[in-house]
């Protein structure tokens, strides 16, 4: 009787684990794919710049000049703003945390969106955003919906994942691309871990004119597969 109520404990168990971590993967996929919005037009007679929002609230800025180059046109320069994030004067020096996963946005020269714990007060997780050549704290990130996670299972090193790996998974998405009926230019590319479920992967979006395409990498970029 006692190994019948342990076998039944044990699959109830394991149903709320599956369930917590489909929770946590709509949260990360939510915060992880920002859907371009269009502000309202500007005023007559004030056409200097427009915007773009996320509706993860990641707001990009544009002004009239345009910007040709792609984030994603050389490893090393991935690699130098990774850097730079260390160097911030506050962070350098320390032991770097991210929550959930980050993503670029190629975009009028690229931006970098990643939630980072606040070494200096490990409670607090707040949202870097870079663009236009420099980082910034952007936001502060609100814990809601996930408070069934400890925010140690949310963390991962930051130094465990190079930057540069970002332009070996476009590449390989760019070539795949080009074999798929209507593929949509290539924009996002985004890295996603979820420790509860031993998930650690980059991955890109193809939008195509038949149907949508998930490509999977793992931390070194190695090509895992497609899936529709």
């Amino acid at each position: 009787m006692k190994t019948s109520h342990y076998k039944i404990s044990t699959i109830l168990l394991t149903f709320f684990l599956m369930a917590s971590c489909k929770e946590f993967r709509r949260s990360i996929d939510e915060t992880l794919h920002p859907v371009a919005q269009k502000k309202q037009a500007p005023a007559v007679g004030n056409t200097s710049s427009s915007s773009t929002t996320f509706s993860s609230s990641t707001v990009i800025s544009s002004t009239s000049e345009e910007v040709s180059s792609s984030i994603f046109e050389s490893a090393a320069t991935l690699d130098s703003i990774q850097q730079a994030l260390y160097n911030m004067p506050h962070l350098k020096g320390k032991k770097l945390f991210f929550m959930a996963g980050f993503y670029f946005y190629d975009y009028q020269g690229g931006m970098i969106s990643v939630d980072l714990q606040d070494p200096d007060n490990p409670g607090n997780v707040d949202t870097y955003a870079y663009s236009h050549g420099a980082w910034e704290i952007q936001k502060p990130v609100k814990m809601a919906g996930m408070q069934h996670f400890p925010l140690e299972m949310l963390l991962m090193p930051l130094d465990e994942v190079k930057f540069s790996t970002a332009k070996k998974v476009y590449d390989i998405a760019v070539e795949k691309s080009k074999t798929i009926e209507g593929a949509e230019p290539i924009q996002f590319v985004y890295f996603s871990q979820i420790k509860a479920v031993h998930v650690k992967e980059w991955y890109i979006m193809i939008r195509a004119a038949r149907r949508d395409y998930r490509i999977t990498f793992d931390v070194n970029g190695t090509f895992r597969g497609m899936h529709w």
